[in-house]
């Protein structure tokens, strides 16, 4: 298809149904590759391992190319790049088999399928800005087909086979590659490099307080990505009715993004992130006493508080925060600090935690939520609203 024909397409239609495919993969990979990597002989411990190790190889690819497309003043391509090493990488784990090769083939994937996520997210908010679109309606598009494809997994594993998760990844993944020619060109001035710039803002106290509050918040959904399929499995749940739990939290938060606009610009991001500490803690509370099906589904739409609510404080402390130019290298700091490294300490925890008793993981995870939102506050606190000086 043709340059001209393409930008004659709405480019909130463009960013929504970009969302819309890639997400499609997340909503596999994220609640079903734990339990793959159990189909292929991995233990417990050893999903714990493979999935906080790569929690750490994503900093080096979230800050790398965050910071490569503010030195280039570049989104577009750089992300383009991204989708097509995501599904070749992801490839590498069709021969896969035991732990060195799984974790191998996991480490080089994390390289790559993260900071196409972390850069997806920073396009769509700055076109969001630049272009006048509501960034939570385009965005809920990414969670309906993120539901999608969870419930996917419900339909076809049954007849396909626990080996079914990685072909249903890699077709997301292709398809991911096949449409990021859609997304919009980004308007950045370029501007004279930074060379400090990573350990300039690993220094500012306020952006300390954002990647710490996050790094809680976010983190306390390790057992829930990581073993709440597994734990739910053995508690006699069947696959579908996982879905349709994992589906309920994000239906919820589709609906939070569709009316997000009549709340995120009233309120500040940091108030919305200590909502999300505040949600954080009366899910895991519930999850860590019971796997009754009811008393789940009572709790699990609180997913758009713990990570929803948390999500658009973040998406818009950001572009708000942090000066034209650097945004980039800020998302891939929030996604590498502010989510990897912390999920990886805390999955790396919950591993064995998991193996000795089972659903206290969660209590954990609410712990968490309460020094996040301690976190929270304070930074609502000291942000004076405007951008902080590095």
């Amino acid at each position: 298809m043709s340059e001209p024909l393409r930008r004659r397409w709405p480019v909130a239609f463009r960013m929504a149904f970009f969302y819309a495919v890639s997400f499609s993969g997340l909503g596999v990979i994220v609640p079903f590759l734990p339990a793959w990597m159990s189909h292929r002989g991995l233990s417990a411990t050893q999903i714990a391992v493979v999935l906080a190790v790569g929690q750490v190889v994503r900093v080096i690819g979230n800050t790398g190319f965050g910071r490569l497309a503010d030195i280039l003043a570049e989104r577009r391509r750089i992300l383009m790049g991204l989708t097509v090493a995501s599904l070749l990488s992801f490839m590498l784990l069709v021969p896969a088999e035991g732990f060195v090769a799984v974790l191998t083939a996991y480490l080089i994937a994390s390289l790559f399928y993260p900071a196409q996520v972390a850069l997806t997210e920073n396009l769509g908010v700055l076109a969001a800005y630049q272009r006048g679109y509501d960034y939570g309606r385009v965005r809920l598009w990414g969670s309906v087909t993120f539901v999608g494809g969870t419930m996917l997994v419900g339909w076809v594993v049954p007849f396909g086979g626990k080996e079914a998760i990685l072909w249903l990844i890699l077709i997301a993944l292709a398809l991911t590659a096949a449409t990021a020619w859609l997304l919009p060109v980004i308007e950045i001035e370029r501007r004279p490099r930074f060379p400090g710039a990573v350990r300039a803002f690993l220094r500012n106290p306020v952006f300390l307080l954002f990647l710490g509050a996050n790094a809680l918040i976010q983190s306390s959904h390790s057992a829930y990505y990581t073993f709440s399929t597994l734990h739910w499995q053995k508690a006699g749940l069947s696959d579908l009715t996982i879905g349709l739990i994992w589906s309920e939290g994000v239906i919820a938060e589709i609906l939070l993004f569709a009316f997000s606009s009549r709340f995120v610009y009233r309120l500040r991001p940091t108030t919305l992130i200590l909502i999300g500490a505040l949600g954080g803690i009366v899910r895991w509370s519930v999850l860590a006493s019971t796997t009754d099906v009811y008393a789940l589904l009572a709790v699990n739409w609180l997913h758009a508080g713990s990570f929803a609510f948390a999500h658009l404080g973040a998406m818009h402390f950001i572009p708000r925060a942090i000066r034209p130019g650097l945004t980039a290298t800020a998302q891939g700091l929030y996604a590498s600090f502010g989510i990897s490294v912390a999920v990886a300490i805390a999955t790396l925890a919950i591993g064995p935690l998991y193996e000795a008793g089972g659903g206290i993981i969660f209590a954990l995870m609410a712990a968490f939520c309460v020094v996040g939102a301690v976190l929270a506050f304070l930074l609502n606190r000291r942000w004076d609203g405007g951008e902080i000086a590095l």
